[in-house]
């Protein structure tokens, strides 16, 4: 399951290294204008990392070369939480988080380029619900990214505005890609492949249903047919595998253009909410 490109892994560095401690404290001390680099290595964290200060950069050396590892992870219900706004990521991974790997709450102008958020055990319900979550964003702009393994989606966003998710590659999560109650998005130039669902595009009822609209081209839809595996009582638990795109209580949404092939039960799909069973 590993997607490293190639090249030897980078050596692992311990738990409670002085990196760590180092990058903790850059986190909590970090000015506007600041660029946080993340060396070559594979970097054992085992506690979630918080960012609270707008106009940071977290840079790394590469998504296979810079490894934020939380394997060993005993605190913290994500792997990077940030609460800010002008944030940019790239160049980097974050593998194997207790809960969400990378989250962006309440931002705007935010920038994910070229991240991978994988879980390196395979699909298993224990694993983190998602990959990269920008929620209650406006602004963002989540390209050349990779998520792997995510039990509920590998790429999500809910409750944002002005999002362009393109060209990344999404791979065994339950759902790979899902836009939730979103206003203005496209989603364009994505490859997903062995998820249970492609792309679901969803609206719920229990929080805010802006009037969307959606567009949804140029994406390569192959091959969606891993078992379903989140947690039950949450809304994609119902997702038959094999979906290519799903529309569930959504309107005002234009797909053309894409690749849609070997999606076992339909390659789209247009449902009701009621069809989920999700009582909230």
């Amino acid at each position: 399951m590993a997607s490293c490109s190639g090249g030897e892994r980078p050596e692992q560095q311990p738990a409670e290294s002085e990196f760590q401690k180092q990058l903790q404290m850059q986190l909590i001390k970090a000015k506007p204008g600041d660029v946080i680099t993340i060396p070559e290595g594979v970097h054992a964290i085992n506690r979630g990392l918080s960012l609270n200060v707008s106009g940071v950069t977290l840079r790394g050396l590469g998504m296979d070369k810079s490894i934020l590892s939380f394997k060993d992870q005993v605190q913290g219900a994500e792997g990077l939480l940030v609460n800010a706004s002008d944030f940019r990521i790239e160049d980097l991974a974050i593998e194997d988080t207790a809960g969400d790997a990378l989250k962006i709450n309440e931002g705007r102008n935010i920038v994910i380029r070229r991240v991978r958020t994988e879980w390196t055990n395979g699909p298993d319900e224990k694993n983190g619900a998602y990959g990269i979550y920008p929620v209650q964003a406006e602004n963002v702009l989540l390209e050349d990214s990779v998520a792997i393994g995510a039990s509920d989606a590998g790429l999500y966003v809910g409750q944002s505005r002005n999002v362009v998710v393109r060209n990344n590659r999404v791979e065994f999560n339950v759902a790979g890609i899902e836009i939730e109650n979103t206003m203005h998005d496209e989603v364009y130039g994505n490859v997903t492949r062995n998820n249970t669902v492609c792309i679901l595009l969803f609206n719920l009822t229990d929080l805010p249903k802006p009037r969307q609209i959606t567009l949804v081209f140029g994406n390569e839809v192959l091959g969606n047919n891993t078992a379903n595996y989140p947690a039950e009582r949450t809304p994609v638990a119902s997702v038959p595998a094999g979906s290519g795109i799903v529309i569930n209580s959504n309107d005002r949404v234009e797909i053309f253009d894409n690749v849609i092939t070997d999606n076992d039960t339909a390659n789209i799909i247009i449902s009701s909410y009621f069809a989920t069973g999700y009582q909230g």
